[in-house]
């Protein structure tokens, strides 16, 4: 049996319990003590629950959750998942009952299979009381509104930094192969979303609009746009409002963080919450030169 704690990217916390076997009431009252144990935890009390001193973990849930939620939110709302060969319908009784009592309840089981000497495993859903949308879905179908972004520039060169400015482009690196995590980033912006560009150790260092969603492209190798030789090769038009002349004249992750209260971005791409990147974004203006 393994139990893990977790926080999703909504800031709720997620129980999961994995059972090698079959799930049954008597063995899944572990995850029920962990839902007692840390239930009266919210926000930032949940965070100290395991660092009190540790100021890098609450900067680094800060940035996971990004604009989704803020720190206070954490813990606000939790679900438990367990993963077992199968189930006993004992644990679906509890899974009712936890159900009318605000706790999302997911039993997903699995099965390992063997096809030409390879091994596999499928999943299915046994049984899922899930009240409310956790995690909601952003279909192909569905139009979002612009929103905004953290967009890490991949590499804290003034060089760089400089190309990109000048090309009016962002770019993302992954595999810099078609339809890997790079293309995914880039092409899911929309007309309108604003973009906060961030290097890293130097903090905020401009920002922009996406205007030209479909200016989506792969660089070709050996174009003048293969600034990294191969990496990087993913890019986006981007229509420069105000950038910082020089990457040293950014503004710190820290100093963002105390007077924004905008985490760092820890991956390429992060939402903003959008009343507190507009302050961001007034600043950015006032300080860098309009482009």
């Amino acid at each position: 049996m393994k139990l893990q704690l977790a926080i999703d990217r909504y800031g709720n916390s997620v129980i999961i319990e994995l059972k090698r076997d079959r799930g049954f009431l008597g063995v899944e009252t572990q995850a029920l003590q962990y839902l007692a144990d840390f239930s009266a935890f919210k926000g930032k009390d949940f965070i100290d629950r395991f660092s009190k001193s540790n100021k890098q973990l609450e900067q680094e849930v800060g940035s996971f959750i990004g604009g989704n939620a803020s720190i206070k939110d954490i813990n606000k709302t939790s679900r438990v998942i367990l993963l077992a060969r199968e189930f006993d319908p004992t644990i679906y009784s509890m899974g009712e009952w936890l159900s009318n009592n605000g706790v999302a309840f997911r039993c997903i089981q699995y099965e390992p299979t063997e096809i030409d000497n390879k091994k596999f495993i499928s999943f299915s859903i046994a049984f899922d009381r899930s009240n409310d949308i956790l995690n909601p879905l952003a279909l192909g179908g569905i139009t979002r509104e612009p929103g905004y972004y953290w967009h890490n520039i991949a590499s804290a060169d003034q060089n760089w930094w400089e190309y990109l400015v000048n090309s009016k482009q962002i770019p993302a690196c992954f595999d810099s192969m078609p339809g890997d995590q790079g293309e995914k980033i880039l092409t899911s912006y929309i007309s309108g979303d604003v973009i906060v560009a961030y290097a890293k150790g130097y903090g905020a260092i401009g920002w922009g609009v996406i205007d030209k969603p479909d200016s989506y492209h792969l660089a070709k190798d050996g174009s003048s746009e293969d600034y990294w030789k191969g990496d990087c090769m993913h890019r986006l038009s981007i229509n420069w409002k105000a950038v910082a002349k020089n990457l040293s004249d950014g503004i710190k992750p820290g100093k963002v963080r105390e007077k924004f209260d905008i985490y760092h971005p820890i991956s390429t791409s992060v939402s903003i919450d959008s009343f507190k990147a507009k302050n961001l974004i007034e600043n950015l203006s006032q300080k860098y030169k309009k482009v």
